[in-house]
């Protein structure tokens, strides 16, 4: 079974708009565990969010008003254990039946650098003690090197020292990733400051993985999905049939449910019949909407990709 972690600073969660588009990531990546940044909203509201998010167990260090916060979101695949809350990050303990004790922290460093060395502090203390496979991934609102920055100021390097020596000291591996580099932009401004890092027995234990820098959607930020193998598959589950309102709209679709419900045999012999034309239906006529969505998405990263590759004098001129 591959496990997949999705980690994004959104920037604020509250709008339906955010609501939708998150959906939208959920249903095209599949994440089993969701580290979600900076929401802006707390309490009921962020109770409701949770409660519809289709998630099956949640967790969270709420937002001081419309500053911080940090949401783990999860489903019940494995045991978790929040082992650690920090205003800065949430740190888990992972354990199943056919994979060994993992850790994963989710990390969002405070914007102010001042606040920022009791982060590393608290995770050199959690470094220290470490001997199993830990995976640390999040937005660090920091760069490890110059060229994880382009444009703004040239006078800052963006590189935080503490972050840095952090870094090398616990012999942290920066995991290779598919997708464009920066992953935070504000005018000509682009960094790298979300990535997956990871000690060198998480490297050994799932050798199987990937780390992929998704498009920038409804945020400053891009979503940072790590997809990792862990010993032994489950078996494949059946997926279950859903009944999708888009058809309603479609004006060949009242066509289709006429000719092809069949009324005059017993309801689970027709719904089962129906349920195999419909997807058939779905994927050859009506063009499959979430398979459309991935690739509208993949084509837009695709597009940020090419931008971010062009030199600046050529941004400037658009």
């Amino acid at each position: 079974m591959t496990i997949s972690i999705l980690f994004w600073n959104v920037q604020g969660a509250g709008s339906p708009t955010f609501r939708r588009t998150f959906a939208a990531l959920v249903k095209n990546y599949n994440p089993t565990v969701v580290a979600i940044f900076e929401p802006r909203i707390s309490g009921k509201k962020a109770d409701d969010f949770i409660k519809k998010s289709g998630f099956d167990r949640s967790h969270r260090v709420e937002a001081n008003g419309f500053s911080g916060g940090i949401w783990v979101l999860w489903r019940d695949l494995f045991e978790v254990e929040v082992a650690l809350n920090h205003n800065q990050f949430i740190h888990l303990k992972i354990s199943a039946h056919n994979i060994t004790q993992a850790w994963v922290t989710a990390i969002y460093a405070n914007p102010n650098s001042i606040r920022r060395p009791e982060l590393w502090h608290q995770l050199n203390c959690i470094a220290s003690s470490m001997h199993d496979p830990w995976l640390v991934g999040g937005d660090f609102n920091s760069i490890l090197y110059a060229e994880e920055k382009r444009g703004g100021s040239q006078l800052s390097s963006g590189i935080c020292p503490i972050f840095n020596s952090w870094f090398h000291a616990n012999q942290m591996v920066d995991l290779p990733f598919s997708g464009p580099c920066f992953t935070w932009a504000r005018g000509s401004l682009s960094k790298r400051l979300d990535r997956a890092l990871s000690n060198k027995d998480w490297i050994l234990k799932f050798k199987n993985y990937s780390v992929t820098n998704l498009p920038r959607v409804e945020s400053d930020h891009r979503p940072v999905l790590v997809r990792f193998e862990r010993n032994g598959r489950g078996v494949g589950s059946i997926k279950s049939f859903r009944f999708l309102a888009a058809w309603m709209i479609d004006n060949r679709f009242g066509n289709f449910l006429q000719d092809n419900w069949q009324g005059n045999m017993p309801y689970a012999q027709a719904a089962s019949n129906f349920t195999s034309k419909v997807a058939v239906w779905n994927r050859e006529i009506f063009g499959n909407i979430f398979k459309r969505k991935k690739e509208l998405l993949a084509r837009l990263g695709g597009v940020q990709k090419a931008l971010e590759n062009r030199p600046l004098s050529s941004l400037y001129r658009l």
